[in-house]
């Protein structure tokens, strides 16, 4: 499996002071998400998933639309989140706002539950569920794009390359960024792809 870890874009969130667990994007955020679609062309990309947050699926939709290939809806994929609970949108909600995208979760009736309070150790523990999950769902020659966070993504990179949580080490992560994980039986290469510029072709 090649992995595709990407940053969303610029979120209103992100702009000011106040805590905004689940907000769009900015109209800067929209270009950052053309941007990636953009770089991501001729990526051969087999799958696109995305954490449950709108700016993250947001940011997922221009590739979606780009491919043809549909946006799956991890739950586990959200933010590390260490203030307090927050209800996400219904299962309603969500396939009425983003028409196209596959929720393949289950979520309670009311929306599903961004528990916060997270720690390193319990983000590092949910970033090796995903991984994991990654690896089973796409064992072969797969290219998959996942639309996550800047404090999930580094929980992501280290679980991939073997460090654990108190791990000092710390990944370059701009809105839009783009980590390309490459999964080989002896060794993972990561290459930084960066933000902004083409990929391939």
């Amino acid at each position: 499996m090649e992995l595709f870890i990407i940053r969303h874009g610029q979120s209103v969130g992100n702009t000011v002071k106040e805590d905004m667990p689940d907000c769009e994007l900015t109209a800067l955020g929209r270009s950052q998400a053309e941007y990636v679609a953009r770089c991501m062309e001729g990526a051969g990309l087999t799958h696109i998933v995305s954490s449950p947050l709108i700016r993250a699926i947001e940011t997922a939709r221009p590739l979606a639309r780009q491919t043809g290939l549909p946006v799956r809806v991890w739950m586990e994929a959200h933010e590390v989140r260490d203030r307090g609970p927050h209800r996400g949108l219904t299962r309603e909600a969500l396939e009425r706002n983003f028409a196209g995208i596959r929720l393949e979760d289950d979520m309670e009736p009311e929306g599903w539950l961004y528990a916060g309070d997270e720690t390193p150790e319990t983000g590092h523990a949910r970033a090796l569920r995903v991984l994991e999950r990654l690896r089973r769902e796409f064992p072969g020659g797969e290219r998959v794009a996942l639309f996550a966070h800047g404090g999930f993504n580094t929980c992501l990179l280290r679980a991939a390359i073997g460090l654990d949580h108190r791990s000092p080490v710390r990944f370059s992560e701009v809105n839009g960024s783009i980590y390309w994980v490459k999964f080989g039986e002896e060794k993972t290469v990561v290459e930084y792809a960066g933000a902004p510029r083409p990929l391939f072709g």
